[in-house]
């Protein structure tokens, strides 16, 4: 979802762009860039994919898998590619390395259409290609080259960064301390509040694990309070996204926890974000939530959809271990959206280890192992 114009100009250039494109600096991986014409009529960076270097690497498997890719990459419009592989070798251990071998030629064989498919190597100690006579350094060239590059200094000067490790990508619980306890606190009152209001009208418990709308839900004598209480989750959820300095408190977090586990709300909270915040959330409650969701017609508004995903994150860090995972599915789900695939596949599974039947995770990973962009995304448009 990226505009910003920046020239590659070199291989250097290319490989300085992988972690900002991903997010994170690739680790044991193997990462296809794939090359497509632009709306202006030159070649660009198209679709950057990255895969476990042992999957590649398999005997049996790696066939398979690069066979995927080559596929994703042509369904992107690509008519040419560079291939990237990391690892934690040595160059001298990288030359007798079975793996590095064997993930270069199962990908050669799932790309005859690239001439010239020489797999670059990123490692501790530099970067070169896999098998180079006389094109590159004996020693490589150093890492430090990657960093000084005129395309990692243009990201930088734009606010994007690229964390250390996949790993990273996961959310980080706030410290045990006042915070998280005052959000915990605020948390356990708003589940009291709503399990009062459902008994008092009659409507289905919090009910966990469905992807969207309240399907078995038993019919209310009065869905009035009901109805107001959602109102009032939903203006919470807008007023704090709108609050982006100062960042909403702990108790806020704690209730918006609770409100994202109602899952009229929460679709209509995800609704709002993907339709690009034009409505407050409350006019998306009701059955047509999902169908907003998946009939946004447009690339999504970057501001709203990175707002959300900063309050999603915060009301996930503040809750108690082992019940963040309303909050964690819906930024796995507005990850997706905004097609960072990485942060969503560990988001989704960080909300499936603390609850194995969340329905949005499911409906993530369901996605991504599809290989399903976001409704907006138009094969070999911008990217």
């Amino acid at each position: 979802m990226d505009d910003t114009v920046i020239r590659l100009s070199s291989p250097r250039d290319l490989l300085a762009l992988v972690p900002y494109r991903l997010g994170f600096h690739p680790e044991r991986s193997a990462v296809l860039i794939g090359t497509r014409v632009n709306e202006r009529g030159r070649d660009a960076p198209g679709l950057v994919i990255r895969v476990d270097l042992a999957d590649v690497a398999h005997p049996q498997a790696g066939p398979t898998v690069a066979a995927a890719l080559a596929r994703h990459l042509r369904a992107d419009g690509a008519h040419d590619a560079a291939v990237v592989l990391y690892t934690p070798l040595t160059h001298a251990e990288r030359a007798v390395d079975d793996g590095l071998a064997a993930a270069s030629a199962a990908l050669a064989a799932a790309l005859p259409w690239v001439e010239d498919l020489r797999p670059w190597v990123v490692g501790p100690d530099g970067w070169r290609h896999l098998s180079c006579e006389d094109c590159c350094p004996t020693a490589g060239y150093a890492l430090a080259d990657l960093e000084a590059s005129a395309v990692a200094a243009a990201h930088v000067l734009e606010g994007r960064t690229a964390v250390p490790s996949r790993a990273a990508l996961a959310v980080q619980r706030v410290p045990a301390g006042p915070a998280r306890e005052a959000a915990q606190r605020a948390a356990e009152e708003e589940r009291a509040c709503h399990r009062a209001v459902l008994a008092a009208t009659g409507g289905a418990p919090l009910l966990r694990g469905a992807a969207f709308g309240v399907p078995g839900a038993a019919p209310a004598r009065d869905q009035g309070p009901l109805d107001r209480r959602r109102r009032a989750g939903a203006r919470l959820w807008d007023n704090a996204v709108a609050a982006r300095r100062p960042r909403p408190g702990p108790e806020v977090l704690g209730r918006l926890l609770v409100h994202l586990g109602d899952l009229p709300l929460r679709d209509a909270v995800l609704a709002r974000t993907t339709d690009g915040g034009m409505q407050a959330s409350h006019r998306y409650l009701g059955k047509g939530a999902a169908g907003a969701v998946f009939g946004a017609p447009r690339r999504p508004d970057v501001d709203v959809l990175d707002a959300a995903m900063v309050l999603a994150g915060d009301v996930a860090a503040h809750s108690a271990p082992g019940c963040g995972a309303p909050a964690l599915g819906v930024l796995a789900f507005l990850a997706w959206w905004s097609a960072d695939g990485a942060r969503a596949d560990v988001v989704a599974q960080q909300a499936l280890a603390e609850e194995p039947d969340h329905g949005l995770a499911l409906l993530v990973l369901r996605s991504l192992e599809g290989a399903v962009p976001p409704p907006w995304y138009e094969p070999g448009g911008p990217w």
